[in-house]
């Protein structure tokens, strides 16, 4: 456990909001270091190495539900807004031209990791201790609408357990799989079934002399 000085452990006894809540997607192209405020800095440690991290508000949010970190938990959803409303003026921005756009658009997302963090800081607001709150991997990545119409990329966060019990449920059903891959020639040994009468409680009715 990481010690800090008697004037940090008592601003964290008061419950002060002296920290920040970040997330690293692990991308093919490398990952990326966001987190929910403004400027930038960089951390290092041995779990992630030298990053950068750029602060998306108001852009981004993080919706951890409280069953999130238990057995059973719920997804993780994280939304990042491409436009936002300047202080004083009613035009919004877009903050993604085309290329970068593009660029997000054909980015590999399926199944990759996501690394949610939580960095206290202390009394000048300087990152001193990243908290790793849990690894998740993007299961759906779906783009919504505000009501204003302005899009919001969407990431629903899920732990790996639960995608790949999720993928095993869908698949046990023949018609499904056969959708999945109709060159599965497991598919053709449950075609047909056979039948057999039972009689429950009597024994069935046999020839006289027998």
């Amino acid at each position: 456990m990481k010690l800090y000085d008697s004037a940090t452990m008592a601003r964290f006894a008061k419950g002060e909001e002296d920290f920040i809540d970040a997330i690293i997607f692990i991308f093919d192209s490398g990952p990326v270091c966001v987190f929910v405020g403004r400027g930038s800095f960089t951390w290092d440690d041995e779990e992630i190495g030298l990053q950068t991290f750029y602060g998306l508000a108001p852009l981004l949010s993080i919706e951890v539900p409280s069953q999130s970190l238990s057995n059973e938990s719920l997804p993780i959803t994280v939304r990042l807004a491409e436009t936002y409303m300047p202080e004083g003026s009613d035009t919004p921005v877009n903050v993604f031209d085309d290329g970068v756009r593009q660029t997000i658009d054909e980015e590999p997302w399926q199944g990759r990791e996501a690394i949610l963090s939580r960095f206290w800081l202390d009394e000048n607001g300087v990152p001193i201790y990243r908290e790793r709150i849990g690894r998740r991997v993007i299961d759906d990545m779906p783009t919504e609408e505000d009501e204003a119409g302005n899009p919001i990329r969407t990431a629903v966060l899920e732990r790996e357990d639960i995608i790949q019990r999720n993928v095993e449920a869908k698949t046990v059903n023949a018609d499904l799989q056969r959708l999945l891959d109709p060159t599965d020639l497991a598919c053709e040994h449950i075609r047909t079934t056979a039948r057999q009468q039972i009689s429950f409680g009597a024994l069935p009715e046999q020839s006289a002399g027998t």
